[in-house]
């Protein structure tokens, strides 16, 4: 009765950060979504790109500090508190007129977003076995791209229907609506509700002792940043992040400004972008905990970096299609194609990142390291922004999709050559 129980609560939990993730991540693109229509009615590119990029300034120094001071904090009332302030400032968003009014509304809603995954990784590594770590942060992940890939087809009806400012009012309500149930149906950890810790059960299983909890005298944020592994990780991240939202922010303004394809083929893309990510960061998940599985644990480099090597030359391929074959005459079915793959392979590429930051670190350093790989990692959101759209203005969106392909190669490469660093995030905290 109490494992049924136990069965249920998790199930409870993780629907309510999967759908609750899922609104974040309709909230996040959901002034993206809308652009299009914005630009037609007289919005330049370099101001499209000034909102899109303070919201992403926001979300890199909010998920930060989020990161950082993660356990300090009661996951899920941040959780529900980050929700409901998305929404509201999507709300604000729809009724703006003015450019600083966007550009504001939009960096209080990238702050209120740094609130969701911090918290989810808080959440799900106290309700799931380090086992299955990797592949339910995959699955949990995978919540965005299941909005991601409803939402361009939503809001293009809503946008072309009722306007763009009423696709905005029925994201946000949505979001405060997910919010408010999320302060009733989600718990910080089984122990909350009277049951063992799932992380306790599993070392006394491993038959390991318990965790030191000085962390001055284990070591601290500053043992982390010497460790090259950490700094390569971080790299990539930023150039896979600038990828993925550039394909997702401006891989439809590319196909219907450059190429004269239609809302709806544009609304494609980003929407097999996001399809794909769900299956990408899945098979991610499942495949490298496969590969952890049937590691050496005496060899120091992690198992999953040949999956993200691989994931990464897809990327580049992907991109060099968008670029070089991809033309006015192109069909649809392509078009989806091209978007499914490119989606699998960042999103996959994502989810590698986000878990070897983790548990490359001691425990008690690891929401400090996935800080610092997702700070990189919306860097590189953010200069997808306003950089990337001033030379857009400049050349063409074409060249931006050829300079990430120039860049992703690049990174490919210098993975494949440092393929077996040392992994240990602080190696010299860690007992061999």
């Amino acid at each position: 009765m109490a494992t049924d129980s136990l069965r249920k609560l998790q199930l409870m939990v993780f629907a309510t950060m999967f759908l609750g993730y899922a609104m974040y991540g309709y909230n996040r693109k959901s002034v993206s979504l809308a652009l299009p229509k914005l630009m037609e009615e007289g919005l330049r590119k370099e101001h499209a790109g000034l909102i899109v990029s303070s919201q992403n300034m926001a979300y890199a120094i909010s998920k930060f500090i989020g990161g950082v001071l993660s356990d300090r904090l009661s996951a899920r009332r941040l959780f529900a508190i980050g929700l409901v302030g998305t929404g509201l400032a999507t709300l604000l968003f729809g009724t703006a007129d003015s450019l600083a009014l966007f550009c504001g509304f939009w960096f209080l809603n990238g702050f209120a977003q740094g609130c969701g995954w911090p918290s989810c990784a808080k959440i799900i590594r106290q309700w799931y076995p380090p086992s299955q770590f990797g592949t339910w942060w995959s699955v949990l992940s995978a919540s965005s791209n299941v909005s991601g890939g409803l939402a361009p087809f939503l809001a293009t009806f809503i946008i072309l229907n009722y306007g763009w400012r009423s696709s905005l009012f029925f994201a946000g309500s949505l979001s405060i609506a997910m919010g408010l149930v999320s302060f009733f149906t989600l718990y910080n950890s089984p122990t909350d509700l009277g049951y063992p810790s799932f992380l306790e059960n599993a070392k006394k299983n491993d038959g390991e002792k318990p965790e030191k909890t000085d962390a001055k005298k284990d070591g601290g944020f500053s043992d982390l940043l010497p460790s090259p592994f950490l700094w390569l990780i971080s790299a990539a991240y930023c150039v896979i992040m600038a990828t993925k939202t550039s394909a997702v922010d401006w891989g439809q303004v590319y196909l219907r400004e450059e190429l004269g394809h239609s809302a709806y083929v544009g609304s494609t893309l980003t929407s097999c972008v996001e399809s794909g990510g769900f299956f990408g960061g899945i098979a991610a998940g499942l495949v490298t905990d496969w590969a952890v599985k049937r590691h050496d644990r005496r060899l120091r480099h992690n198992p999953r970096v040949p999956a993200a090597i691989f994931f990464f030359f897809c990327t580049a391929v992907c991109l060099h299609i968008l670029v070089f074959v991809v033309d006015q005459n192109t069909s649809q079915f392509l078009i989806a194609v091209i978007g499914f793959t490119l989606g699998a392979a960042v999103y996959g590429d994502i989810a590698i990142f986000g878990i070897v930051s983790c548990e490359s670190a001691p425990v008690h350093l690891s929401g400090s390291a996935h800080a610092i790989t997702s700070f990189a990692a919306n860097v590189g959101a953010t200069l997808s922004g306003l950089p990337f759209s001033i030379l857009a203005a400049q050349f063409s969106w074409k060249s931006v999709f050829l300079l990430l392909e120039v860049i992703c190669g690049l990174v490919c490469v210098l993975m494949i050559i440092c393929v077996r660093i040392d992994s240990r995030i602080a190696r010299h905290l860690h007992k061999d």
